[in-house]
């Protein structure tokens, strides 16, 4: 991933909390429950913020990434 410089540039541009639930279930492996704990929220929460995220990236990216 270091070397896709724009998908770092589109993770920056995501809020500190949709990045931080993409971060952490894709890369880091926690489950969405364990970040809903993590950040004190419901699950459904994190399960929307990771949703937005994941469009984001789809819109600013390309579906084709």
């Amino acid at each position: 991933m270091s070397l896709d410089p724009d998908l770092w540039q589109a993770l920056g541009a995501l809020d500190r909390r949709t990045r931080a639930a993409l971060v952490l279930t894709v890369l880091d492996g926690f489950t969405q429950d364990e970040v809903a704990t993590m950040f004190n929220v419901p699950r459904g929460t994190v399960a929307s913020w990771i949703s937005r995220g994941y469009g984001h990236l789809r819109r600013v990216l390309g579906q084709d990434r």
